[in-house]
């Protein structure tokens, strides 16, 4: 059976002119349409409309439940690297001392060499009228342990050196996390025990750190009819991936009508232990966010105190600008001589 000479063209010498520009690109871009994004108020695990939705702290939306699974399989992948990583941790502390003990028995043979070969076996005639005791007197060799064990200490730390280096480059290739900043190549060597292995969100460009206590509630607001899109809840506009929205985030309780609210909000802090729930998680559109909640500091729906790092942007995929939304794939490849 014959094959197709469009997958074979890098071994034919005539090629084409489509062919030729195929080879010379080392990558090829294309532009995704509507029809390949999520929808907003859709689960990046799942794919489906969320249900009981949840964020993380960059405003990447889950279904409750498919957040938690996916936060429980991460935590038992990070115990078994964490066995692992002890594994490997007590394997370099071995071949560390292995190295030192090789070093100093190195230097040691060395030095025993140098004395042996040191040694002088002929012997020295005595002129006449020296004292026979006087020019038989030998000056006493004194061996300097002092001087020994430096050499012996550099010797040791040299290798250790090496072996560090050594250990930190087969680290590198056993633990494939290239996001850790213990991990990275600039970084230096230091203990197992300092590599922090931790649940990350990977939606987005880089992964950021994720629990089950950091995650935010989100409240969608949907018109009367089930099958339409959310909508903000002030103004009414249909929110999309075509629109900037913003998720409302707030540690402070709403203030109740009899002025109460700020009392048990100051009693709940003097409890260090506890940490006050998110309230809140209105989803607005940017420009009710810009207009109201930014100069009032509150939400337009439930009046619960908002800071400024409260007002997370919702994420999405795709806008109606060319530069925004990561409306692109890309691929990479090897680029042939032609």
């Amino acid at each position: 059976m014959t094959r197709s000479h469009a997958k074979n063209n890098t071994t034919q010498s005539t090629l084409s002119y489509y062919e030729r520009t195929l080879l010379r690109k080392d990558g090829a871009a294309r532009r995704l349409g509507r029809d390949s994004f999520k929808p907003l108020d859709a689960c990046y695990l799942c794919l489906s409309k969320v249900n009981d939705p949840v964020s993380c702290s960059s405003g990447h939306i889950y279904c409750r439940e498919c957040c938690i699974s996916d936060l429980i399989s991460q935590k038992a992948g990070i115990e078994a690297k964490k066995r692992e990583m002890e594994r490997w941790e007590e394997s370099e502390r071995s071949e560390r001392e292995e190295a030192k003990l090789k070093a100093r028995e190195r230097v040691v043979s060395d030095f025993e060499k140098g004395m042996s070969l040191g040694g002088s076996s002929t012997v020295k005639r005595i002129p006449i009228g020296e004292d026979k005791d006087k020019s038989t007197t030998k000056s006493k060799f004194e061996l300097d342990n002092n001087a020994v064990e430096k050499v012996a200490k550099e010797a040791e730390e040299k290798a250790l050196r090496v072996m560090e280096l050594e250990q930190s480059e087969s680290r590198k290739a056993k633990l494939a996390a290239f996001w850790l900043p213990s991990l990275t190549p600039e970084a230096k060597l230091g203990p197992l025990k300092d590599v922090k292995l931790q649940t990350l969100c990977h939606v987005g460009g880089s992964p950021h750190p994720i629990s089950r206590k950091t995650l935010l509630p989100v409240i969608l607001t949907y018109p009367p009819s089930s099958t339409s899109k959310p909508i903000c809840p002030t103004c009414t506009k249909e929110l999309s991936n075509a629109t900037s929205s913003i998720l409302l985030s707030s540690r402070q309780p709403i203030p109740s009508a009899n002025g109460d609210g700020d009392e048990g909000r100051k009693k709940k802090k003097q409890k260090k232990d506890k940490e006050e729930a998110y309230v809140c998680g209105h989803v607005i559109c940017q420009t009710c966010s810009d207009t109201i909640v930014k100069p009032q500091g509150r939400c337009c729906v439930c009046d619960a105190k908002v800071e400024v790092s409260g007002r997370i942007p919702l994420g999405k995929e795709g806008t109606g600008f060319a530069a925004a939304g990561g409306a692109e794939v890309k691929r990479e490849g090897v680029a042939f001589r032609v």
